[in-house]
């Protein structure tokens, strides 16, 4: 009320009484279902197809009826009649005043709503009609001081008697009437006082006001956590923008020193080498001018001299002659410089990107699966080499650990990482040609698992679509036809007697026979996705530059994740387990083996630094865990912890380079090769 009789003719002409298309008084205020009020004229050119958005809230609402079928603003009408009587200040008595003669109102008799000139006032107060009418100054009124009576005071009446008040209320038609609606029309009709159900209905509303208190305190909750998500989205960009450029400005001065430090000691090696090879120069030089004027004196004595003259030098001649032939020229101690470059990987700079941003993401409602993504090496054009076996077991020097000499049998290995002992070499017990007679192309294998127990081989072949099934001794056993999908499939597993096989961002379930069974989408945006299972438990996921591992039973159950502590920036690719239930995965980006515990605490991390890897890609475990990595043209088997390790299959030939391998349960090596070829080798 203290605000109301403050200044309420401004107040209300700005916050209510103006429609916020026309910016004037409203004329026919309709109000909308969102509480917002504009003119009937100022709508209606809004109205499109019967539907009408709101200017403010963008709200749409139906009007088939147009803008005149809105409920009209009684509420904004009523304040409207309040302001426009005390906007004029000129005001003449309503009583008295005629054509002819004009008196200035100087009162308002609040019953009757006139407005009294000074004669008027006396008369209205002494008349017994209007004995008991509350006639206030006219400077009072105008100021506002009985706005809360005039409210009061207020009656809206009925359209239909234009002459009777809205006093009654209709709880059959939910309307307001009036006393001759109540004797008519709605004589039958629940009716009850206009004071009595807004008596009933205002604590129900007032309840729904309160309760708006808590959405309006939810909701500046989460402004304010969208406002705190702001700051933090713009301080990790900043820092993620001071990161790169620092370690571009220190990758920059670490190259230039680098530059500087080999040309520097390029140039000290090419002094040294070109004063060497000058002074050898200087001394050939010097003994050839020796030679040939030796020569052309010989010649002069020998056509020129007389005879005693001949045989008096003939001796000095002979003598000299013969210590010239007798010069062992100085041995040119020339080395030419070749240039090694520890990044000469030119793939590195195409293929991987330096910088990757990861976007952790909740886990969404139900499953999500995904697939593996084949390495880019493997797909690429072979080169024509040598025609040798094509993968040969380690046996010479070359194949060893390049860190490491022979050393004394009493000096003790400084470097366990790098080299081992020798196993048993791996023999070759069976190879076989992927089969291609049914298929429509050549086949492309881009993922291994094997069968249990049954000692089969399943290869996927992501060119026909298809699995192909092979028995232990790698005879052709049947096409396994891979269920419709929108991508490729690449990776395959056998987890009880269900089939598992990724494809895009989704892990379709098949009996073992091909038969369909569900499909699920995986976590993450990656366009492949490698799996493997753990028994009959469950199927393991590698969820790329997620850098995670979600877990699915047979079933289809999202049974968990693993998500190695604070490990970011890579991006998993091949998978493997163990019967710790230890996760073994090859990270794409960082070129690395990480091995991690189901708790995801990271256990080793095997980096191309101090070990013999230098581009890990498919991996496998055998039954003693120990882990077998294809490493662009060579097996590497390390143990179980990672810490030793040794190359165990090689071969130059990039044509028949190792792509995909495991390990089936007699414990035997299937390895299957870029050119299609599979080889099968027991230790």
């Amino acid at each position: 009320m203290a605000l109301t009789f403050m200044s309420l003719q401004e107040l209300i002409r700005e916050d209510f009484l103006t429609c916020k298309i026309c910016y004037d008084l409203y004329t026919v205020p309709k109000i909308l279902p969102c509480l917002h009020s504009y003119c009937q004229l100022c709508l209606e050119p809004l109205v499109r197809d019967g539907g009408l958005q709101c200017p403010e809230c963008r709200l749409q609402t139906d009007v088939p009826g147009g803008a005149s079928s809105l409920k009209t603003n009684f509420f904004i009408n009523s304040l409207l009649e309040l302001f426009q009587i005390k906007h004029n200040r000129e005001l003449a008595c309503t009583v008295c005043s005629d054509a002819q003669k004009i008196l200035t109102a100087t009162a308002r008799c609040l019953d009757c709503k006139d407005f009294l000139c000074q004669s008027c006032t006396q008369g209205h107060c002494c008349s017994r009609l209007t004995l008991h009418h509350k006639v206030v100054k006219l400077e009072e009124f105008l100021a506002g001081e009985y706005d809360a009576e005039m409210r009061l005071l207020q009656e809206l009446c009925c359209q239909d008697h234009q002459q009777e008040a809205l006093r009654f209320f209709c709880d059959t038609c939910s309307a307001p009437i009036c006393r001759d609606c109540r004797m008519l029309d709605h004589f039958q009709h629940k009716v009850v006082s206009m004071a009595n159900a807004v008596q009933r209905e205002r604590p129900s509303v007032e309840q729904l006001i309160d309760s708006l208190a808590g959405t309006i305190t939810c909701i500046s909750e989460q402004e304010k956590a969208v406002e705190e998500a702001i700051d933090k989205l713009k301080t990790s960009g900043e820092n993620i923008k001071e990161r790169i450029t620092k370690y571009v400005d220190d990758i920059i001065s670490y190259l230039l020193a680098q530059k500087e430090a080999v040309l520097g000691e390029l140039s000290a090696f090419l002094i040294q080498q070109m004063e060497g090879c000058r002074l050898v120069k200087e001394e050939l030089q010097s003994q050839r001018d020796k030679a040939i004027s030796t020569r052309e004196f010989s010649q002069r004595v020998l056509y020129v001299g007389k005879d005693y003259e001949i045989l008096h030098l003939e001796g000095m001649i002979r003598n000299r002659i013969q210590e010239l032939q007798t010069y062992i020229p100085r041995k040119l101690e020339s080395q030419i410089p070749e240039l090694a470059i520890a990044w000469d990987q030119p793939e590195m700079l195409s293929e991987a990107a330096l910088f990757s941003l990861v976007f952790p993401r909740e886990q969404p409602e139900g499953d999500l699966e995904t697939v593996f993504e084949p390495d880019s090496e493997a797909s690429a054009s072979p080169s024509e080499e040598s025609e040798d076996d094509p993968v040969l077991p380690l046996d010479s020097e070359e194949d060893s650990c390049p860190n490491c000499e022979e050393s004394a049998p009493d000096i003790p290995d400084k470097n366990p990482s790098c080299c081992s002992r020798r196993s048993k070499r791996p023999k070759r017990v069976c190879t076989f040609e992927v089969d291609q007679c049914c298929s429509q192309a050549k086949p492309n294998i881009t993922g291994i698992a094997v069968l249990p127990h049954a000692g089969g081989i399943l290869l996927l072949d992501q060119e026909n679509d298809e699995i192909k099934q092979y028995s232990a001794g790698g005879h052709f056993q049947q096409s396994i036809p891979l269920p419709d999908s929108d991508g490729v499939f690449c990776g395959v597993s056998v987890c009880g007697d269900v089939l598992a096989c990724s494809s895009d961002s989704f892990l379709f379930f098949l009996t073992l026979e091909g038969k369909f069974l569900r499909k699920l989408l995986l976590r993450g945006s990656e366009s492949s996705y490698a799996i493997t299972s753990y028994e009959d438990s469950y199927i393991a996921v590698s969820e790329g530059t997620l850098c995670s591992i979600s877990l699915y039973s047979p079933s289809g159950h999202c049974m968990g994740r693993v998500a190695p502590t604070g490990y970011h920036g890579g991006k998993f690719l091949f998978i493997a387990v163990n019967d710790w239930e230890e996760f073994i995965v090859s990270d794409f980006i960082k070129k690395q083996i990480v091995i991690i515990e189901k708790s995801g605490l990271i256990l080793n991390v095997l980096k191309t630094s101090h070990s013999l890897l230098t581009k890990p890609f498919s991996v496998c475990v055998d039954a003693s865990s120990n882990i077998f990595v294809v490493d662009q043209l060579k097996v590497i088997k390390l143990s179980p912890d990672g810490e030793t390790g040794e190359v165990v299959l090689s071969n130059q030939s990039r044509l028949k380079r190792p792509r995909v391998l495991a390990v089936d349960d007699g414990g035997r090596l299937v390895l299957v090769q870029e050119d299609g070829y599979v080889h099968i080798y027991c230790f």
